[in-house]
């Protein structure tokens, strides 16, 4: 359909174009004026809080397997600041319905995998629409709430994307009426509650912290999660991954940290830096922050 199978070799890096650019849209599959919002969303929140958002949308990956090109994209970008690890990758692929968003080792514990597969189930109604990008502003502003712990900005507020946020959530509202006037009970709503819960236990196992073992390659899930301590509004949080590789029995240990949860700010200014990634409005080139991920995050089809 598009011609091009992408590799993570071969996707369009946007930081090339600037240090201000986030999203790589090669095959045009999202309009100019979403590809502006989300740029600007990904701008504020690592302005906010030092989280790296990239957004990637292509037509296809060939027979590649979503989690396993995501992985590999992410390091090989290095998305989220060096040290820090708070990088967060929203891929959207168009020939084979996946979607997946991947999280940097140091946001797990504020973008836990659990939100990150309420943020998927949340787009998939968008995507069926054939509304591509306003599905994917409705992921990052998502993202940037859960992120500061705080409400949507007015400057993201009042740009075209976010319109389409209440469009969608009132087809969600009618839809609800609908079902009033059928007769649609409290019995239903908890059955269907009770259902998608346990669809979702069940993708949620599946997906949850698969790493490649260094060894021999294979994918392998996470064995042991040691929270040595929880992230609040005063102190970061910190921990260790446990793997063993079930193909050839090797275990190894990856240690992590998550940022202090912050609140919002108000504030605007024009360029910021932290150590290992800047935003510098204007620029020419740039590029990720050098962090890297453990396979954090969900996905699925669409």
């Amino acid at each position: 359909m598009y011609g091009i199978d992408y590799t993570p070799a071969t996707v369009p890096d946007p930081k090339k174009d600037g240090q201000e650019f986030y999203v790589s849209n090669p095959d045009a599959i999202i309009a100019d004026s979403d590809v502006v919002f989300l740029n600007t969303c990904a701008q504020r929140l690592e302005k906010e809080t030092q989280v790296e958002l990239c957004v990637v949308a292509l037509g296809s990956i060939g027979d590649a397997d979503c989690f396993d090109f995501s992985y590999e994209l992410f390091q090989r970008w290095g998305i989220g600041g060096k040290n820090k690890n708070t990088g967060v990758l929203m891929i959207f692929v168009l020939d084979s319905h996946d979607f997946r968003i991947m999280t940097g080792t140091g946001i797990e514990g504020v973008l836990t995998d659990a939100l990150c597969s309420e943020i998927f189930r949340s787009l998939v109604p968008v995507f069926r629409a054939g509304d591509y990008g306003g599905g994917l502003c409705l992921g990052a502003m998502r993202i940037y709430e859960i992120c500061t712990d705080g409400e949507a900005p007015e400057e993201l507020k009042n740009m075209k994307s976010v319109t389409n946020r209440g469009k969608y959530a009132q087809m969600a509202a009618d839809d609800d009426d609908d079902d009033d006037e059928d007769g649609w009970d409290l019995e239903g709503w908890i059955l269907t509650f009770v259902v998608a819960f346990l669809i979702f236990l069940g993708i949620r196992e599946k997906w949850l912290l698969r790493k490649k073992c260094p060894k021999c390659g294979k994918r392998t899930k996470l064995a042991k999660n040691e929270v040595k301590q929880n992230a609040n509004y005063k102190h970061g949080g910190s921990g260790i991954y446990h793997y063993k590789c079930p193909k050839c029995g090797h275990e190894w240990s990856v240690p992590y940290t998550t940022p202090k949860l912050t609140v919002s700010s108000s504030s605007s200014s024009s360029s910021s830096s932290w150590s290992g990634s800047s935003y510098s409005s204007g620029s020419s080139g740039g590029s990720w922050g050098g962090g890297s991920t453990s396979g954090g995050g969900a996905g699925g089809k669409w």
